[in-house]
């Protein structure tokens, strides 16, 4: 019988960890995915304008780079499960934490499109091996009782690496290596730590083996909702990451110290997304998905409606960063509730197709901005949103822990 919550996992064995190590995952879990996911992955959209005129490169070839970054993520997707499988987090974390060193490295070295893109799809990569594994590890160190919380605190590291971008942008200025330099420094910190912490070897199973891989094993009710979800709000909402403060800049004439603040609101608003699980507690996950998704929608047309306000393109920033952190934790929970018998595998699986739609949204974005204006492309990505309202989560299942 399928349980009914995520931390539910009575198909494996939980020997207790040392207090100090299940304290220690959460800010641990918050460096790493701050490192790979706000750094690596994301701050490229908020220095696209500057690289853009230093490179001389035109807005569709950055659309195609931005791309590269998603495809560097599919790719590690694909591997990352199966080599946690086998080596247990520790492994594929740290692969995962170099990747994102050494790719924001290349990018601060970057002198042409070439060496952009490799610097970019290594990069983008880190994620795709560092965040998956990360599900196991929460399941191996953290009680049953904490762990939805300690899942949507590490999810929230996104925003406390967006936040962190935009300050160091300001500091930059024109210099915008500098920034990635830093940006590395930083992802090998985090390593460090999380190579300390993090448990290794395969899941111990309790009363039964790990059920392999097959593609019928990811075939089970709900799947499909949940998967076309995914990769729709993939597309959607990279259009935002990417685009958004060349919107600003570009038609709202925003300068750099603007567009910085900007990015900020995204990363100060996505820390608040480490209340997921708590809303899900008290008003389950259906319900929690459909205003999150809704509120999404609505920053992404605000944006482009009000280009030329700085209060309401931050007040769009602001809300986009907190249900963006709010829905990929939902969509973490609704996929470890479906594949509560293997965890990472179904999880792996979603944040891939997630992954699929964010890297096709750039490039078909930057295409579209060569015969549409910008903002138009932001209001159909707006409507796409709008359609995962029609592919919620059924009922509306709440967890039965305090989280």
């Amino acid at each position: 019988m399928k349980p009914s919550r995520m931390t539910v996992r009575s198909s494996f064995s939980w020997r207790a960890a040392p207090e100090n190590a299940s304290r220690e995952l959460a800010p641990a879990g918050i460096a790493i995915v701050a490192a790979t996911y706000g750094l690596a992955r994301y701050a490229y959209g908020l220095f696209l304008p500057d690289i853009q005129a230093d490179l001389a490169l035109a807005t569709a070839t950055m659309g195609l780079i931005a791309a590269s970054s998603y495809g560097g993520y599919l790719v590690a997707t694909l591997i990352a499960s199966w080599i946690s499988a086998l080596t247990g987090p520790r492994l594929p974390v740290v692969f995962g934490g170099l990747a994102a060193a050494a790719g924001m490295a290349v990018i601060a070295a970057a002198h042409g499109p070439w060496m952009l893109a490799a610097g970019v799809f290594l990069a983008g990569m880190s994620p795709g091996l560092a965040y998956p594994p990360l599900s196991d590890a929460v399941v191996r160190l953290v009680p049953n009782h904490r762990q939805e919380r300690v899942y949507t605190w590490i999810n929230s590291g996104t925003g406390f690496g967006v936040l962190m971008a935009g300050p160091l942008a300001v500091l930059a200025g024109a210099d915008w290596r500098y920034a990635w330099a830093l940006f590395a420094a930083f992802a090998v910190a985090a390593t460090l730590w999380n190579a300390r912490l993090m448990p290794s070897g395969p899941f111990a199973p309790a009363n039964a083996a790990v059920p392999p891989l097959r593609w019928r094993w990811f075939a089970r009710p709900g799947a499909g909702a949940l998967f076309v979800g995914a990769a729709i709000f993939g597309i959607s909402t990279s259009v935002y990451w990417t685009f958004a403060v060349d919107l600003l800049v570009t038609t709202g004439s925003l300068d750099q110290g603007q567009a910085a603040m900007f990015w900020a609101s995204i990363g100060a608003a996505g820390i608040l997304g480490a209340a997921a699980g708590h809303l899900v507690h008290r008003f389950g996950l259906r319900v929690v998905f459909l205003v999150g998704v809704s509120v999404t929608a609505a920053a992404i047309a605000t944006v482009a409606l009000f280009p030329q306000h700085l209060s309401v393109s931050i007040a769009s920033g602001a809300a986009f960063g907190t249900t963006f952190i709010v829905v990929t934790a939902l969509f973490g929970i609704w996929s470890i509730r479906l594949y509560y018998d293997r965890p990472s595998a179904g999880f792996g699986a979603t944040f891939f197709l997630i992954s699929l739609g964010q890297m096709a949204g750039p490039a078909l974005a930057g295409y579209l901005i060569g015969t549409i204006s910008m903002a138009a492309v932001f209001f159909l990505a707006a409507m796409l949103t709008a359609v995962l309202l029609l592919i919620a989560p059924p009922g509306n299942e709440r967890s039965t822990v305090l989280v």
